[in-house]
C-alpha cells in the first residue's frame, strides 16, 4: 500500500533548541518593530492605551481560547496594580522618547535597563554594586554620552532621559512582576494591561493628537496584537525550549534592529557614534546577563 504522505511541518523536524533560537529572533525581530509605532502623529497617551487594549482583548480572546482566563486573588492585586502602573510609565516615556529624539537614541537609552536591574537587585539584597557592575555602568553611561548631542536642542536632551526613566521603570516593573511567578505568564499580561487601560483612559480626554485615519488605527491594532500579545506567546514558546538567559540575550538585540528598522522605513540616520554606542551597550548587556548568571542566589 502507498505510504501516507507526512504532515510533519519543517519546524517539527528541528531540534527543540533550534526551534526556540528560531522563535526568539523572531520575537526579537516584532519587538525591535515597536519603536516605529512612535513615528505615528499620535499621542504617547494614545499609543500606550491603544496597545494595552488591544493586547488584552487579543489576550483575553487567546485566554477564552485555551480555558485558562482567570481571576487574580485579591493578594495579588497590589503587585498587579503597581506593575501595571510601571508598564504604562515605561511605555509612555519610551514613546515620548522616540518622538523627541528619534528610534535610535529611544532604543539605546532604554538598553539601559539591564544596568538599572542589577541596582535595583543590589538594593533589594542590601549590597553594594560589585567592581564588574560598576565598571559595565561606566561604559554605559559613556555609550549614552555618546549619542545624545546636546547641540540638538532640548528634544534630544528630553528625549534621551524620557529613554533612560523608561529603562529604570522597566527594570522596577520586571522586579515587580516577579511577584507574579504563580500566575501564567498570559493572564499576568491580560491583567497588567487592562491596569495600564484603565489608568489612562482618563487621559485620553485631553491628548492629542488623537488617532484619526485608517492606517493609525490599524497601526495601533498591530502594534497592541502583534507587538505585545502575539510576541508575548512566542517569547514564552521559546522560552520553552532554549535557558532565560539565552531568551535574553536575544531580546537584547532590539536596539539594532530598530534602528535597522528606522533608517530603512523613516530614513533616520546611522552616525558612527550610533555604532559605537550599540556595540558598547550589547556588549555591557552580554556581561550583566554573564554576571547575573554567576552570582548566587540570595538566602532568603
Amino acid at each position: 500500500m502507498p505510504t501516507k504522505p507526512s504532515h510533519r511541518s519543517w519546524l517539527n523536524g528541528l531540534s527543540a533548541q533550534a526551534q526556540g533560537v528560531l522563535a526568539i529572533n523572531v520575537a526579537a525581530v516584532i519587538f525591535g518593530t515597536a519603536a516605529l509605532y512612535g513615528k505615528l502623529d499620535v499621542s504617547p497617551f494614545w499609543i500606550v492605551a491603544a496597545r494595552a487594549g488591544f493586547a488584552a482583548l487579543a489576550l483575553a480572546l487567546i485566554g477564552a481560547c485555551r480555558r485558562d482566563l482567570r481571576g487574580v486573588a485579591a493578594p495579588a492585586w497590589k503587585a498587579l496594580a503597581l506593575s501595571g502602573l510601571l508598564l504604562a510609565a515605561h511605555w509612555l516615556t519610551f514613546f515620548v522618547s522616540v518622538q523627541q529624539a528619534g528610534v535610535a537614541v529611544a532604543t539605546l537609552t532604554f538598553a539601559t535597563f539591564p544596568l538599572f536591574t542589577v541596582l535595583v537587585e543590589a538594593a533589594h539584597q542590601r549590597r553594594l554594586p560589585r567592581r564588574a557592575e560598576i565598571g559595565v555602568a561606566v561604559v554605559i553611561l559613556v555609550a549614552v554620552a555618546l549619542i545624545v548631542e546636546p547641540r540638538g536642542g532640548e528634544q534630544n536632551l528630553g528625549g534621551a532621559a524620557a529613554g533612560l526613566i523608561s529603562g529604570f521603570t522597566y527594570a522596577l516593573f520586571w522586579r515587580a512582576s516577579q511577584r507574579l511567578g504563580s500566575m501564567a505568564p498570559t493572564n499576568v499580561s491580560f491583567w497588567q494591561n487592562s491596569v495600564v487601560l484603565v489608568l489612562l483612559a482618563p487621559t485620553l480626554l485631553f491628548a492629542a493628537p488623537v488617532p484619526a485615519s485608517v492606517v493609525e488605527w490599524a497601526s495601533l491594532v498591530a502594534l497592541g496584537t502583534i507587538n505585545t500579545a502575539v510576541m508575548l506567546l512566542i517569547y514564552l514558546y521559546a522560552l520553552k525550549r532554549i535557558s532565560p538567559s539565552t531568551c535574553s540575550g536575544f531580546i537584547a538585540l532590539e536596539p539594532v534592529y530598530a534602528i535597522l528598522f528606522a533608517a530603512l522605513f523613516f530614513h533616520e540616520p546611522v552616525t558612527p557614534w550610533i555604532v559605537v554606542s550599540v556595540v558598547l551597550i550589547l556588549g555591557a548587556s552580554f556581561t550583566l546577563l554573564k554576571l547575573e548568571k554567576e552570582t548566587p542566589s540570595p538566602v532568603v
